[in-house]
């Protein structure tokens, strides 16, 4: 077995001769379902090389347990004892965000950066940056050679910090059950309002939000429910804000004057290298790709100032009279907007429940509210579409699942969304260099993926009580088929 070490430079040794070994693949592979020989493009179980991966936050938690998991599972559950190891990437700037994951597979004009073997993105690429991406093959590589493998589901949270001497109350059916609460309840309308900017203050809020939640906010001075709510964002390229943004679309599907479009914001480059006046756009027209980073001018957000979704919590915890959105798991770890963190006899800092039908009734991102101890994100009831009279899922994953979207709100938790890992096909085709490496490489990678929607050893175990949802049967069912595509290519 080669270390993860070793095989880059092997790599970069045999980039410039690889090219001319390299023979046309056949058009389908035949693959290894766990042991290797003459007839596959992967070797056994276990016994490829160390690998790395980096990208979506939102991902980050589930990554931080499915790591050392992966080596401490039988291989029967899907884990390789020991050996080889899978270290996800996420502490540096550079690492984080599904905006990374993209560029590392070579997307948005940026090269590819073959230490990253896998990586996670909430934001599955679309047509263009896939396109982008599978430029990168050499010739002979099969069509479609990207996979975009969903592996959990989860919720956005929309997160509040009130200004100073204020708290909240509210009275509302969450869940089936009428119950008073120290926090607010917000409606769709409410939430799509205060990232369009047209609720600025938390007395507009209140008079949008009218009586259906029975919200209160109660100030040691008046004055504070006049002040102006700070809307923070993410820094970087983000797939949460693409779920956000998908969430708001539904809410609201009118044009709205965008901000200009600049080429970084807090030094994080958009990668688009232009910059844009305002000009009319839609929430879906700034939901991906290199306007991800792009908001209503009225809204006049707040970039944080740390990358990833703890940016963004930290930047709504440090500021009063400020919201945000993270991603539950995520907003739990960090512990400043659950029951916990508050103190006192009144809250703060929360997320909120949102409504979740047509009518007056609300549910929490997670399935045991803002308590302290970790559940599932409340996203069981949701179904993904694609798009008016599209199919859903996809026929496979190698096809495109920038699409797709939660839609039926009425059983859970409105903002929910799926997250994917991205791999090759055909590693040998994209530069990993020789046989013997780019093998290695895709059988941990195929190993790894198999673990992580393993119903014993990984999906569902993370999922639950870990503030993620599993995947519906259906996308399990091509993610399986997927990861069985993985491999290094066959001659």
């Amino acid at each position: 077995m080669t270390s993860s070490k070793a095989r880059r430079v092997l790599a970069c040794v045999a980039s410039v001769a690889m090219a001319a070994a390299v023979m046309p693949a056949t058009a389908s592979a035949k693959k290894s379902k766990g042991g290797g020989g003459p007839e596959t493009d992967r070797g056994a179980q276990c016994s490829g090389s160390s690998i790395n991966g980096r990208g979506s936050t939102f991902q980050n938690p589930a990554q931080l347990i499915w790591n050392p998991g992966f080596n401490k599972t039988s291989a029967k559950k899907g884990g390789c004892p020991g050996s080889p190891t899978v270290d996800y990437k996420n502490t540096e700037s550079k690492d984080r965000g599904s905006g990374s994951c993209l560029k590392a597979f070579g997307a948005e004009k940026h090269a590819v950066e073959r230490e990253i073997d896998f990586c996670g993105t909430d934001e599955a690429p679309n047509a263009k940056q896939k396109e982008e991406i599978e430029l990168h093959a050499e010739a002979g590589v099969e069509p479609e050679a990207l996979e975009t493998v969903p592996v959990l589901q989860g919720a956005v949270a929309v997160i509040v910090h009130l200004p100073a001497g204020c708290t909240a109350s509210a009275e509302a059916d969450i869940g089936g059950t009428t119950k008073a609460i120290r926090r607010l309840v917000l409606d769709q309308a409410t939430v799509e309002g205060l990232y369009r900017g047209t609720i600025s203050t938390w007395e507009g809020l209140l008079t949008a939000q009218g009586t259906d939640g029975h919200d209160a906010i109660v100030c040691k001075e008046p004055s504070e429910l006049k002040e102006q709510i700070k809307r923070v964002v993410r820094q970087d390229h983000s797939g949460t804000t693409h779920i956000f943004k998908t969430f708001l679309e539904q809410v609201y599907s009118g044009k709205f004057e965008a901000e200009e479009y600049l080429e970084s914001y807090e030094g994080s480059s958009t990668g688009c290298g232009a910059v844009f006046p305002p000009e009319e756009k839609t929430w879906e027209e700034v939901a991906e790709a290199c306007p991800n980073q792009r908001w209503p001018e009225a809204a006049h957000v707040k970039h944080a100032k740390e990358s990833g979704n703890p940016g963004v919590i930290n930047e709504v915890a440090s500021n009063a009279s400020s919201v945000g959105y993270a991603d539950l798991a995520v907003a739990r770890e960090y512990g400043q907007f659950s029951k916990k963190g508050q103190g006192g006899e009144g809250y703060s800092k929360f997320w909120v429940p949102v409504q979740n039908g047509e009518g007056l009734t609300y549910a929490e991102p997670s399935t045991d509210g803002d308590s302290e101890k970790g559940a599932n994100s409340n996203c069981k009831g949701s179904e993904y579409v694609e798009g008016e009279g599209k199919h859903f899922p996809p026929a496979s994953t190698r096809a495109l699942w920038n699409q797709a979207k939660a839609y039926k709100y009425e059983t859970g938790y409105p903002i929910c969304g799926l997250t994917y890992d991205l791999a090759y096909r055909q590693y040998g085709f994209f530069g990993y260099g020789t046989e013997e490496v780019s093998k290695n490489i895709a059988t941990t990678v195929e190993n790894y993926l198999n673990y992580e929607v393993n119903a014993k050893g990984g999906g569902k175990a993370i999922a639950k009580k870990h503030d993620y949802e599993a995947l519906p049967s259906s996308i399990i069912t091509e993610a399986k088929k997927g990861i069985e595509e993985i491999g290094w290519k066959k001659a």
